[in-house]
C-alpha cells in the first residue's frame, strides 16, 4: 500500500462527523428516517431556533395551509371587530337588524379591503374608518406579498424523494460479507452523477474505562453512478480493514454504532444539487439477507420500478469469515 494511500485511510479513520465523541447510554439516532437531526437547539431566545420564514418554506403542506388561511381569517376577525368598535354607521351598506348581522357586514367589508377587491356594495364614509381601510389595504399587500413568495419558495426548492431500505442487511460479497442497503428515488425526475458517503459512529473503551465515539469513513464498492433511474444497492465489503470485521450481531449491539449516510446528485428538473441524509442503528441490522430486485421487465420489454418493494430481503447463509 502506497503512503498517500495510507495517509488517507489514517485521515478516514480520525473523521469527525462534528458529533460529540462522548458516549452515553440511552442514546438515540442522531439522524430520524426523514433526513433530520434528532435533536433539540436552545438558544436562549424566547422562540427557541424558530423562524417564520425557514418554517414556511420547511413545513409540511397541511400546516402551510392551515397558518395562511388561519392568518388571514383572524386578521379580518381583527378587523371587522376594529370597525364594528368605532361605528357601523361609518360604513356605508353595513347597516343590519341586529350587531350580529352588522358584525357579519364588518368582517365581509374586511375581506375585501385586505384583499383590495373592493366590490363597493359596502364603503367607508367616515374618516377613521377610510383610516382603518386605508391600514387594512396595506397590510393586505405586504401579507399576500410574504405568501407569494413563501409559496414560489416551496415551489422552487429542490426536493430530494430519496426512499431507504428500512434496514441495512449483511449479505454475501463475493467471498466475504457486505453490508448493504438499498435506495430508490420516489420521483419521476432524472437524478444523475449520484455520489455516496457513508460513515460509521461506533463506542469504544479508551483504555482507561471511559467509553469514547469513534468515527471512520467506510469504503463503498461504487461510490458515484452516472445514472440513477431504478434502485441502488451500496456496498461496503467487509474485509480486514473493516469496522465491522468478524463482528457478531451482539458485539455490534454493545458498539452502539450508527451508520451515516449522505447521497448527493444532480436534479435536471430544478438544475440543482439535492442531498439526502439518513441513518442506520445496530437495531436495524439484518445479518444473512440478500435484497430483492425491486423492479422488473413487462410484456412490452418496458422498466417497471415497484417502489413498495425497495428493501425486501431473503434471508441466506453467510459465509464464515476465515481470521487471520
Amino acid at each position: 500500500m502506497s503512503k498517500i494511500r495510507k495517509a488517507i485511510d489514517r485521515m478516514r479513520a480520525g473523521e469527525d462527523l462534528g458529533i460529540d465523541r462522548t458516549a452515553q447510554k440511552g442514546r438515540q439516532r442522531t439522524i430520524n428516517a426523514d433526513g433530520s437531526y434528532n435533536m433539540e437547539r436552545r438558544t436562549g431566545r424566547v422562540l427557541g431556533n424558530f423562524y417564520l420564514y425557514h418554517w414556511l418554506i420547511t413545513a409540511s403542506w397541511r400546516h402551510y395551509w392551515l397558518v395562511v388561511f388561519g392568518f388571514y381569517g383572524i386578521m379580518n376577525v381583527i378587523f371587522a371587530t376594529i370597525y364594528f368598535a368605532i361605528g357601523v354607521d361609518q360604513l356605508s351598506g353595513a347597516e343590519g337588524a341586529t350587531p350580529a348581522i352588522r358584525l357579519m357586514h364588518c368582517f365581509f367589508f374586511s375581506a375585501q379591503s385586505f384583499t383590495t377587491v373592493g366590490y363597493g356594495g359596502i364603503f367607508p364614509v367616515g374618516r377613521l374608518a377610510n383610516l382603518v381601510a386605508t391600514l387594512e389595504a396595506f397590510t393586505g399587500l405586504m401579507t399576500f406579498a410574504l405568501a407569494t413568495g413563501t409559496l414560489y419558495g416551496r415551489f422552487s426548492r429542490p426536493v430530494s424523494n430519496i426512499k431507504y431500505s428500512k434496514n441495512a442487511i449483511i449479505a454475501p460479497y463475493k467471498d466475504i460479507t457486505g453490508m448493504q442497503f438499498m435506495v430508490a428515488n420516489e420521483m419521476s425526475s432524472s437524478l444523475m452523477e449520484m455520489e455516496a458517503r457513508v460513515n460509521i459512529s461506533w463506542s469504544e473503551d479508551d483504555g482507561s474505562g471511559q467509553a469514547i465515539r469513534k468515527f471512520a469513513q467506510l469504503n463503498l464498492e461504487i461510490d458515484k453512478i452516472a445514472l440513477f433511474p431504478t434502485s441502488w444497492i451500496l456496498n461496503h465489503p467487509i474485509d480486514e480493514e473493516s469496522v465491522l470485521y468478524a463482528r457478531s450481531p451482539e458485539e455490534i449491539k454493545k458498539m452502539d454504532l450508527e451508520i451515516f449516510v449522505l447521497l448527493k446528485g444532480f436534479d435536471d428538473i430544478f438544475s440543482q444539487t439535492i442531498y439526502s441524509r439518513h441513518s442506520f442503528m445496530a437495531a436495524d441490522f439484518i445479518y444473512g439477507a440478500k435484497f430483492r430486485k425491486p423492479w422488473a421487465i413487462n410484456n412490452e420489454g418496458r422498466i417497471v420500478m415497484d417502489l413498495t418493494k425497495v428493501g425486501e430481503y431473503d434471508l441466506v447463509e453467510l459465509p464464515v469469515p476465515e481470521m487471520v
